[in-house]
């Protein structure tokens, strides 16, 4: 990963950390674990719109930005954000060449990635989709819509992570097991 050098993590293992498969170093294991809230990744290059979207998402989850595709690309990488709310109308990168290099990547394929664009056609809509994202939000973005959606979103990931643990059997306490499940449902 790029700056583990500089933090003097130098040797990296293969762990499976909260549903993902990554290269992560046990420093970076920690930072994530220990997380009060989701994290929520909003990309766009306006600024106007990074600062409504984080007003609408905040006090309820923690959210980090970034301006274009690449810098999208490198935040995810090193912050492994819970969801990701992706632009697709920007300089340089588009969203939807970013959301394709994410889920080429072993370290962000399993984070959800949503797009919110003013390209809100259908033909626009299925390109996204196509290239990996779970779902299509257009501009200008209602609180309540992107709200629910997070939350829909973040909800199914927790359900297909729970699922994956049980059956690669991280999971097998039938009380544990129980327990886990009524979280989910609440």
């Amino acid at each position: 990963m790029p700056g583990m050098a500089e933090s003097g993590i130098t040797r990296l293992e293969t762990i499976k950390l909260l549903g993902y498969h990554a290269n992560i170093s046990s420093q970076e294991k920690t930072v994530v674990e220990s997380r009060d809230k989701p994290l929520i990744l909003v990309v766009d290059d306006q600024a106007t719109i990074i600062r409504i979207m984080t007003n609408m998402l905040q006090p309820d989850y923690a959210v980090c930005v970034a301006t274009d595709g690449n810098r999208a690309i490198e935040v995810a990488r090193n912050q492994l954000p819970d969801l990701i709310l992706l632009d697709n109308m920007m300089p340089g990168m588009t969203g939807v060449e970013a959301c394709k290099v994410l889920k080429a990547d072993p370290i962000t394929e399993n984070i959800p990635i949503i797009f919110v664009t003013a390209m809100d056609d259908i033909h626009n809509e299925q390109i996204g989709l196509k290239a990996g994202a779970v779902d299509y939000i257009p501009k200008p973005p209602s609180a309540e819509i992107v709200r629910s959606r997070v939350k829909i979103h973040l909800s199914a990931t927790k359900q297909y992570k729970f699922i994956e643990r049980l059956a690669t059997g991280q999971v097998s306490d039938p009380d544990d097991i129980k327990k886990q499940a009524r979280e989910l449902l609440k």
